[in-house]
């Protein structure tokens, strides 16, 4: 049985340069998926094969 990868899209968000940064805002339905909250909350990007990235709350 093939088992297949079933994707949701939560939301979008654009992305603007500032200086030799990008900025990324993140949508409200995405920070409340992570229980994040406004004061002191790091994400954490990871990198799944090429092309893949993800992110997650930093679990203290």
């Amino acid at each position: 049985m093939v088992e297949e990868n079933i994707r949701k899209i939560l939301d979008v968000t654009h992305i603007s340069s500032r200086g030799s940064s990008y900025r990324i805002t993140l949508p409200k339905k995405v920070a409340a998926q992570l229980s994040l909250s406004s004061e002191d909350d790091i994400i954490v990007f990871f990198q799944d094969g090429p092309g893949k990235i993800y992110l997650e709350k930093l679990k203290r």
